[in-house]
């Protein structure tokens, strides 16, 4: 798939799993807001795209995520309930993501 089909279908699903392919073509072809490392799966990361927002994450199982945001506040929101998760995961909470939801 190409960026905009890929695009495209992040906006009408919960979410989308690419392929490491799929990730190269949409870093290449979307302008990167913010990264964060999150130490334990790989980076998150805040997209643009033909003026819409998206979130970039890694399963524990490898898979690559892509989710549509309605706002840089949805995305500040999201972001940091990840980085606290990924911070008590550090902690050694036992705590589960679902990161399908």
């Amino acid at each position: 798939m190409d960026a905009k089909e890929i695009f495209n279908k992040a906006l009408n699903t919960n979410y989308l799993i690419i392929d490491e392919g799929e990730l190269k073509t949409v870093l290449d072809n979307s302008e990167i807001i913010r990264v964060e490392d999150t130490h334990l799966s790989d980076f998150i990361r805040v997209l643009k795209y033909d003026d819409k927002l998206f979130f970039q994450e890694t399963t524990f199982k490898k898979e690559i995520l892509i989710r549509k945001m309605d706002s840089m506040k949805d995305v500040d929101f999201f972001v940091q309930e990840r980085l606290d998760y990924y911070e008590r995961k550090w902690d050694g909470c036992g705590c589960k993501i679902d990161y399908y939801e």
